[in-house]
């Protein structure tokens, strides 16, 4: 064989072989050359605007891709939440579009517990009968949800009877506050156990509003004051940090009120907006010493803004408070979207997972999506007995997280930058909407978004006069058709929002009327320390401790990577004889954890704190068993402080 007809058979051979390998299953890196998915120029970026999912602040995007694959997030300039800024979690996101744990299909228990691959045409239908089937005793679970997706399920839900819809958020944010300078200016804010930069409303938008607050406006610094158990994230940004117990912050927000009211001048135009019930709430209650000093500077620094989680005993409070504190509370403005067609059936019931337990009724079908209670609840067996009782138990999972594993089918959805989606933040100063589309002409695997499942359900279900759609998209842009721009140009934008409201500070504030504060006692139970489980700046509740950018992360606080520490304070390590790295034991009515201890100063001495996200039993390669899990030590009753024992753990 001549030398040259060698070397072109050789090249031939490797060429097809190298063209035959791109074509079998799990290869990636040719297929985008050989089997475009979309057109492109090889070596050309693009950049394309999207909405980011991965925490509740709904922050504006933008996706950089290359050679048709995703490389690179960076925050949308335009966008009135996130103005250009993205934290890590945004940033990690490709990470979990091409995740080697991804659910690929939809997948089906076995008798012996094990999945095995599905077809969408079985699955849908097996889902859709169950559905028909259960009228009015189907149930939905899911996060605190957002935009259409939420009217979606509602509508599933109606057309099947009503039956029940359940909300389980370990961090609730609400909706109040998202942006403090966007609308009212706002001199001093004080933080009541709002972990702000950790998971609030909007912890990029806020760390904005932190930087406006203090650059000045006419010759005036804003005042930032954080009260809570930890020298967070948060707090480690405020001008000044006021430990306090969790169980305290109720207390410290009465006395405020009362402090706060105590310093109101003694005119009648101002004292007409206080009821006589109001007042008379507020009999008996002596602010402490650091209270009323926070007072007198909230009132000296008027309009100001009182910040706190959405707690049943708190949020009341604290709203109370902010309507007197110069009428900073701000009405949320609906986009105006073209309302749908009305659906058939009954409204379902709304409630918290943890009230459907207390009721013990499992439904006939569930349905689970962008929540994991098996990891995140407290005394998470209540809530697996109560999903044993179900008929069919179903996950919209993209990966096998604890939830997932404790149904009989797995739906996995497409990731957020493989479908169409919208978003309504609330708590800003203009109507405003997140829009996104996917960003690659197909999805990675066989997937669906969730509200596409949902349409295709109740449609073989026979229920197509309430779901007319034949896909989300089209929902979305009926929808969409009532606001003062086209569907497309909102899409290439990332939403649409209208003009912000930036009133003086000279101006009188409206004001309306405080609710009268109901009783309150607080409650000390026996034990060695008050538990403080609080959200990762890098996982928030845990959901995005798959992802393995982010266990690199170093937390800002601890330096914990890849793992859990406990965290005590110098007072009590000194105690037990505990420095730091040496290994603890804390021990609930629920549960007992060990884990290396973080001695710290920055944590109240009756506090012993645990960052959640980590511990999963179940979440991929990345996350599973990996550190421990702080939420199962707490206590099941909501509100009720966990008292725990710590020990160290003998060498």
């Amino acid at each position: 064989m001549e030398r040259r007809d060698f070397l072109t058979g050789s090249v031939f051979a490797a060429t097809a072989g190298l063209a035959l390998d791109a074509c079998t299953p799990g290869s990636s890196q040719l297929i985008p050359l050989l089997v475009p998915e979309e057109t492109f120029i090889p070596g050309e970026e693009s950049w394309t605007s999207a909405t980011c999912f991965e925490c509740p602040g709904l922050c504006g995007i933008e996706v950089r891709k290359i050679d048709g694959r995703l490389v690179k997030v960076e925050g949308l300039p335009a966008h009135p939440i996130s103005r250009g800024g993205v934290c890590a979690r945004g940033q990690a996101l490709p990470q979990a579009m091409y995740h080697p744990d991804r659910l690929k299909e939809p997948m089906a228990k076995q008798s012996d517990g094990s999945f095995a691959p599905i077809s969408w045409d079985t699955a849908l239908d097996r889902v859709s009968r169950a559905a028909n089937d259960a009228v009015g005793d189907n149930c939905f679970l899911s996060g605190e949800g957002h935009g259409h997706r939420s009217e979606i399920i509602d509508r599933f839900l109606a057309v099947h009877g009503g039956g029940r819809r359940l909300v389980h958020a370990p961090f609730p944010t609400g909706r109040a506050h998202r942006s403090l300078l966007g609308g009212t200016p706002v001199n001093y804010v004080i933080s009541l156990g709002a972990e702000l930069l950790e998971l609030g409303s909007s912890p990029t938008g806020f760390a904005r509003d932190l930087t406006e607050l203090r650059q000045g406006r006419d010759g005036r610094r804003g005042k930032f004051v954080m009260v809570g158990p930890r020298l967070s994230l948060t707090a480690a940004n405020a001008d000044e940090w006021i430990p306090a117990r969790p169980d305290e912050l109720v207390t410290i927000a009465r006395e405020l009120t009362a402090a706060v009211v105590s310093l109101r001048p003694e005119d009648e135009a101002e004292r007409a907006v206080l009821s006589e019930a109001f007042v008379a709430s507020l009999d008996g209650i002596e602010p402490r010493a650091n209270v009323a000093r926070l007072a007198e500077e909230i009132t000296a620094h008027l309009p100001a803004v009182a910040i706190s989680p959405p707690d049943v005993a708190l949020a009341p409070v604290v709203e109370s408070l902010n309507t007197i504190l110069s009428g900073v509370a701000r009405p949320d403005a609906t986009p105006p979207f073209e309302p749908w067609l009305p659906s058939s059936g009954d409204a379902p019931t709304t409630g918290s997972l943890e009230e459907a337990l207390d009721d013990g009724v499992s439904p006939g079908v569930v349905l689970v999506a962008d929540t994991n209670p098996a990891y995140s609840l407290p005394r998470a067996e209540r809530f697996e007995q109560w999903l044993d009782g179900a008929d069919l138990r179903v996950s919209f999972s993209s990966f096998l997280d604890e939830t997932a594993l404790a149904c009989d089918l797995i739906l996995p959805e497409s990731m957020s930058f493989e479908r169409y989606e919208d978003a309504v933040p609330g708590g800003v100063a203009m109507p405003m909407a997140s829009l996104t589309a996917p960003l690659l002409v197909r999805p990675l695997y066989d997937t669906k978004s969730m509200p596409d499942a949902l349409i295709e359900i109740a449609r073989r279900g026979g229920h197509e006069s309430s779901f007319p759609w034949t896909s989300y998209e089209e929902a979305l842009e009926e929808a969409w058709a009532g606001l003062p721009i086209r569907f497309r140009d909102a899409l290439a934008r990332g939403g649409w929002w209208g003009e912000p409201s930036s009133p003086s500070l000279d101006e009188p504030p409206a004001r309306g009327e405080p609710m009268p504060l109901g009783p309150h006692t607080p409650r000390r139970a026996d034990g060695d320390a008050q538990l403080y489980v609080y959200p990762s700046t890098a996982f928030g509740d845990g959901q995005s401790a798959h992802l393995p950018y982010l266990q690199e992360l170093s937390d800002p606080i601890t330096g914990t990577r890849w793992g859990s520490v406990i965290e005590i304070g110098a007072a009590r390590a000194e105690t037990l004889a505990v420095t730091n790295g040496d290994w603890i034991e804390v021990s609930s009515d629920a549960r007992t954890l060990r884990a290396p201890a973080h001695v710290t100063p920055g944590l109240h001495p009756d506090v012993v704190a645990i960052a959640a996200g980590q511990g999963h039993q179940s979440f991929g390669r990345y996350a599973s068993e990996r550190g421990i899990n702080a939420f199962s030590l707490l206590d099941n009753t909501a509100g009720t402080p966990t008292y725990v024992r710590v020990r160290k753990v003998p060498s």
